[in-house]
């Protein structure tokens, strides 16, 4: 077996330093299967993506540590650079719905197993920002986004996913829907939208929230509602689905455009954490990363 050299990619601050533990663990398996592994840190993200870029050229692969939020700071820094590694993912934090929507271990010593292995396939991420910033499984903007970068850490350790609707309720009688012009294949439209979300895959968290399972992007846009809009965003947020809604478009596509139509600043959120404001681009990149997957998946999705 060819000898490999890896970089194995951690936030050191992240948690009770569980993902250096992580690191070492994988490190000493690499060790094991005649490879070798550095780690790659940086004290905040800009530097991470610099970091990860600068090394392209020096490994024959990547292992990134945590969720989709750390999963993104690779993605940004290989659609950055226009090259990719194979990437091995050791599931972490709080969001994973690209490792579980791969059906990836959860559990730490199954994933490192998996990657030792060396499965790969070829999946789809998204990038906005003429591919400066990386969508892995979601992009979102609206009412719902706005709440999700109000809530701070200290709230959700508190109150848990409560802590959403009860936000949700405070928006009541504010004006909490922005007109977008969107664009997409075969589509044009201006909306007031409330709530508008495109994933990179037909589920979130392991679980089916749209039938199709295209690679495309998967775009469900909550719009021109009245009185309905609490009880259709709550909907949304317990079960995921929202495509049997009359308030509801549903779109598959490879580019979305979205135009504010307002001068109010509309942010975006990207894998969980706040991301930049529209106007922006969202484009499909089909086939673009290779992962390290099971060989014999769940099923054939």
């Amino acid at each position: 077996m060819k000898k490999m050299r890896y970089g194995i990619f951690f936030n050191p601050n992240a948690g009770d330093g569980d993902a250096e533990e992580s690191a070492k663990k994988m490190r000493e398996k690499f060790e094991k299967a005649n490879h070798t592994a550095d780690f790659l840190t940086a004290p905040d993200p800009e530097k991470a993506i610099e970091k990860i870029k600068a090394s392209l050229d020096e490994y024959d692969g990547l292992v990134a540590i945590g969720g989709d939020g750390s999963l993104n700071i690779v993605g940004t820094a290989f659609v950055q650079a226009g090259k990719t590694l194979p990437l091995g993912i050791i599931p972490g934090g709080t969001v994973n719905n690209f490792a579980k929507r791969w059906h990836l271990p959860m559990d730490e010593e199954e994933a490192m197993d998996l990657i030792i292995a060396g499965h790969q396939r070829k999946v789809g991420i998204a990038a906005c920002q003429d591919r400066q910033k990386a969508i892995i499984s979601s992009f979102t903007f609206g009412s719902f986004s706005d709440i999700s970068n109000e809530v701070r850490q200290s709230e959700k350790r508190k109150f848990g996913l409560i802590v959403y609707p009860l936000k949700a309720i405070k928006q009541i009688g504010k004006d909490t829907s922005y007109p977008v012009e969107i664009k997409a294949e075969n589509y044009h439209e201006k909306l007031k939208v409330w709530f508008a979300l495109a994933t990179t895959t037909h589920s979130i968290g392991g679980r089916e929230y749209v039938d199709s399972d295209y690679d495309k992007l998967h775009v469900s846009i909550l719009h021109n509602m009245r009185l309905r809009k609490l009880f259709q965003l709550l909907r949304f947020i317990f079960t995921g689905r929202l495509k049997d809604s009359d308030a509801m478009t549903y779109l598959e596509t490879d580019k979305l455009e979205l135009n504010p139509l307002t001068d109010k600043t509309i942010y975006s959120r990207i894998d969980g954490d706040k991301g930049p404001a529209l106007p922006l681009t969202v484009e499909f990149l089909d086939d673009y990363v290779p992962i390290f997957v099971p060989e014999k998946p769940e099923n054939k999705n």
